[in-house]
């Protein structure tokens, strides 16, 4: 924490209450992946898996989320409003057609350089303030994305770069979850 300095009282309180915001974000955010991995590695049934992720990461993390779960449902799992659901298709099908591993549409400073505006003002009219679609590739064994809409008041805002670390994080639960179960799968065919 910020020591004693020649700034005023009220410089040092600004200080200290960023320090503490920082520090508690951080340890929300570590939270939030520890429960996503204990979500993976202790819900029982293989099939509820890709459905409770999801749940984890609605409303804290985003207002809607959506994982393809071929191996487990043979289709998306989708949790959210249903206002959203539409989005999130479309947000899947423009990666997919891209190719790209990684589509982040945010107007947040450190990310947007990164934004197409044309799919910033399509997620726009379609309700949604900033979102990110993740490769859920693992070790080439799955395939598939994770797909992430937040709304313009999310208490978190929109996705920043540290928020993009914490859903890779997510979607690297999540695709080595999938790939396990699609060898798994496989297997037993």
């Amino acid at each position: 924490m910020p020591g004693n300095t020649t700034e005023s009282p009220a410089q040092n309180w600004n200080t200290a209450l960023k320090y503490i915001a920082g520090r508690k974000a951080a340890e929300e955010s570590l939270g939030f992946v520890a429960h996503v991995s204990a979500t993976v590695r202790d819900t029982e049934d293989p099939a509820a898996v890709v459905p409770a992720v999801a749940r984890a990461c609605v409303p804290f993390f985003a207002h809607a989320v959506s994982l393809d779960a071929e191996p487990t449902h043979g289709q998306a799992v989708f949790q959210g409003p249903d206002e959203l659901t539409a989005v999130t298709e479309a947000l899947r099908g423009l990666a997919a057609e891209t190719g790209q591993r990684q589509l982040v549409i945010s107007e947040h400073e450190g990310l947007a350089a990164k934004t197409d505006p044309r799919h910033l003002e399509l997620l726009r009219e379609a309700g949604g303030d900033s979102a990110v679609v993740l490769s859920l590739a693992y070790r080439g064994l799955s395939d598939g994305h994770l797909v992430l809409v937040r709304q313009e008041k999310h208490r978190r805002g929109a996705f920043s770069p540290g928020e993009l670390a914490l859903a890779s994080e997510v979607a690297d639960r999540a695709g080595a979850f999938l790939a396990l179960a699609g060898l798994t799968a496989r297997a037993g065919q």
